[in-house]
């Protein structure tokens, strides 16, 4: 095979998904010279949108809810402005009743003796002493009571994160889980729902073209290489070798692959640095895009999470209702997450039946719905699963790229639990650290 010589890059930037193109974005406003490499054949990565059919569907449920002035602004700049602003609406399914989220503020409606253990139980942990929580599972005994965290929250975690809660650490719950107060407990046990405790309680979405119309606004210059998914990364001799035959040189580098990935493509790398690589968890997902016909009677939530473990997902969304523009007139659209791993397999390879069968039986679809589009994709690096080891792991991991030179940003190179505002200035931060570097 003839190897085409590119010309040199002072800095190669791996992977064009957010963080990879806010890297690209901060070098082109600086005017550096650099190069994106990126695998396949478009941008976004798991930000990236993509049509079925007449529908419009992202790589995930992708809002954005950032409170960061800078970060609103820049993305309201990207679209001109034309997105939509909702007041968040999200529901909890469990054995069969509704409950607003978050759940643990909001008991009225389920059967008298759950309410009853669940007040009980979280009365007698909040008045109890308590040390600090060495897992997630003490965690939520400690702030939300024995009932709630065995009915609702120990399901959950073993469905979204594929692991049991006392295998999680707790550094990743930061404002995503809310302990309630004794007054916010009993008080959405006795009367119906009227508070908003949730952490997302409004958001923001492109009016048109999907989630990945945000990302209009980082231009990299046409420095984006599609097609070019690195098989090997020689730093002695700073040289990216591609499976379409090129190779280029590089004096920097600044990587988005997740990091057990980035690891395999380099050579001579330490055996404890191997090894601590493949332990860190990440969890899988097969999404799941249904287009329906049907725009009326859908449940009145932006998305909604599962509990039960004979429903197959965890979490579903309708795009329909983000933008009017993600379906034609007269549908509806529903995407579904089923998460797996190692530790806990998909129920079966084609998850579609069987989806359709699950929301069936919850109410979602309707036995008579006609189902105009459907498609599984399945995705390999979902969520990076905070296990109680990730930390000691990613310490060796980072402690030798940082010590041969190489920058990370996003979820999957920083490994951590980036959301949309986190990913962009992490690809902002990457570059700001290489040049104090240069410096």
């Amino acid at each position: 095979m003839n190897r085409q010589e590119t010309k040199t890059n002072d800095i190669a930037v791996l992977g064009a998904g957010l963080a990879g193109l806010a890297a690209g974005h901060r070098l082109n406003e600086m005017n550096s010279d650099f190069n994106i490499y990126e695998k396949s054949n478009f941008i976004g990565g798991h930000a990236s949108t993509h049509k079925l059919g007449d529908f419009i569907f992202d790589d995930g449920p992708h809002v954005s809810f950032t409170k960061r002035p800078e970060i609103k602004k820049f993305l309201a700049d990207s679209i001109d402005g034309d997105f939509i602003e909702h007041k968040s609406k999200v529901l909890n399914y469990w054995n069969g009743h509704w409950v607003k989220h978050p759940a643990q503020c909001f008991l009225y409606g389920l059967p008298t003796e759950t309410i009853k253990n669940c007040l009980v139980d979280y009365i007698n942990a909040y008045t109890s002493d308590s040390n600090t929580p060495q897992n997630y599972a003490e965690w939520c005994l400690q702030n939300l009571g024995k009932t709630f965290s065995e009915e609702f929250v120990f399901k959950y975690t073993k469905k979204y994160w594929t692991l049991h809660a006392k295998e999680l650490s707790t550094d990743w719950i930061g404002p995503r889980i809310y302990p309630p107060s004794p007054e916010e407990v009993i008080k959405g046990a006795l009367e119906p729902a009227t508070n908003e405790y949730h952490y997302l309680s409004e958001f923001r979405y492109p009016t048109k073209g999907g989630f990945a119309s945000y990302l209009n606004g980082l231009n990299t210059g046409n420095k984006i290489n599609l097609n070019h998914e690195v098989t090997s990364i020689d730093i002695e001799n700073k040289l990216l070798t591609f499976a379409n035959g090129n190779q280029t040189n590089f004096n920097n580098l600044i990587s988005s692959f997740p990091l057990p990935e980035l690891i395999k493509l380099l050579s001579n790398v330490p055996e404890n640095v191997k090894s601590a690589a493949k332990q860190l968890k990440c969890s899988s997902v097969a999404l799941i895009s249904l287009g329906v016909n049907r725009d009326v009677d859908w449940p009145e939530a932006h998305w909604i999470y599962f509990y039960d473990y004979d429903i197959s997902f965890s979490r579903i969304h309708f795009p329909h209702l983000l933008s009017g523009h993600n379906s034609p007139p007269g549908t509806g659209s529903v995407q579904v997450e089923t998460y797996y791993s190692d530790e806990m397999p998909l129920p079966e390879p084609e998850m579609i039946d069987r989806t359709i069968k699950d929301l069936i039986q919850t109410g979602i679809l309707k036995k008579e719905d006609k189902i105009l589009v459907s498609h599984q994709h399945n995705v390999k690096y979902a969520n990076v699963i905070f296990d109680i080891n990730r930390t000691r792991n990613l310490k060796i991991v980072t402690d030798y790229l940082n010590e041969i030179g190489i920058e990370r940003c996003g979820r999957y190179g920083d490994w951590e639990y980036h959301w949309t505002d986190d990913s962009i200035v992490s690809g902002w931060d990457a570059v700001d650290r290489l040049y104090g570097k240069l410096k």
